[in-house]
């Protein structure tokens, strides 16, 4: 199985409990310092550091609550707050998400902030050297360098892309939250349509054996007159609860204004976009007239379904000039 593969088939076997994620513990774990297991210690459990080596918590919490100190294992200067806990059972995949993840943060950039795609492509280029640099340990001084330099050359545009993307996570979970709200308001429009109904057909239940009881009329007519007023009664208590049901809930004001100023963005770069790189004139160098001599659509000037439809010679003529028309100033192209 390739890494796409296994970094799927790893991410579907996560469980979550309430909002945080479980983290991944192995059955025969064993701290590689002071060697225990979860024979001698139930409830041991290892954290992986960010030089993507396992200890258990007592070994970090004697090793490092004095302050930095050196992995036992590879001597990189490490902090106790660095250690994090283990999410896929594969160190390598543990390891590349947490690179892309730090990198991502750093290169946020998205199709639109480049002029060209080509250019777009180009930067996703160098943030997967980056990542692979990393992720291999090639070059590494001289990557983080790189990673230093266009933060501190691109922290506005950073900041603006962090501050764009956690609006639209926002937006999100309220979209996700106003469809939780939406959907039990739903069903406890239903559940009370149908405790509604329950008692109506109980009341014309009755009123029936009264009436039968009461009434000359057959059972028969009896029944027929009823079940018109069933039916009258119902179709008036569904249009009802129809026209009592709540509007929907209206959005929060910074969603509206974030929405408002990328509607406007994008309103203004669909405006000024130019697919070919022109500027368009659309100059005619003709004058329409009122009248042509032109049997193809002499014979709808007068017909009534033609003029219904909102047909008129004036549009056919001033289409078919442009058409002609259109072209004659520009310069051919060389080589044709």
């Amino acid at each position: 199985m390739n890494r796409a593969g296994t970094l799927r088939s790893q991410t579907l076997m996560i469980g979550k409990s309430g909002s945080s994620v479980v983290s991944y513990q192995e059955e025969d774990a064993q701290c590689p310092v002071c060697k225990s297991d979860k024979y001698l210690t139930p409830n041991l459990k290892l954290l992986v550091s960010p030089c993507f080596h396992k200890m258990c918590e007592s070994c970090i919490d004697r090793l490092f609550s004095a302050g930095p100190a050196p992995c036992p294992i590879c001597q990189q200067v490490l902090r106790k707050n660095q250690f994090m806990s283990q999410i896929f059972e594969d160190l390598e995949v543990e390891k590349e998400v947490r690179i892309r993840k730090r990198v991502n943060k750093v290169f946020n950039k998205r199709p639109e902030d480049f002029p060209s795609i080509r250019l777009y492509n180009d930067y996703l280029e160098e943030v997967e050297d980056i990542t692979f640099n990393l992720m291999n340990e090639v070059d590494v001084a001289e990557t983080e360098a790189r990673i230093t330099a266009y933060e501190m050359e691109n922290k506005d545009s950073i900041a603006a892309n962090e501050a764009r993307m956690a609006n639209e996570q926002r937006y999100m979970n309220y979209q996700d939250e106003l469809e939780k709200q939406q959907r039990e308001q739903k069903r406890e429009e239903y559940i009370q349509l149908l405790e509604e109904e329950r008692r109506q057909k109980e009341h014309e239940k009755a009123e029936i054996i009264k009436e039968l009881a009461t009434s000359n009329k057959s059972a028969q007519a009896v029944l027929a007159t009823r079940q018109s007023i069933t039916l009258k009664r119902s179709s008036a208590l569904r249009q009802q609860s129809e026209s009592n049901s709540p509007a929907r809930l209206s959005m929060p004001s910074w969603i509206t204004t974030a929405m408002d100023n990328d509607t406007d963005m994008k309103d203004s770069e669909a405006k000024d976009f130019d697919p070919f790189e022109y500027e368009y004139q659309y100059t005619t160098g003709y004058d329409l007239r009122d009248t042509y001599d032109d049997p193809t659509t002499e014979y709808l000037q007068n017909n009534k379904r033609a003029r219904a439809g909102g047909f008129e010679a004036k549009y056919v003529f001033d289409r078919a000039l442009s058409d002609a028309f259109t072209g004659l100033s520009c310069m051919p192209v060389e080589g044709n």
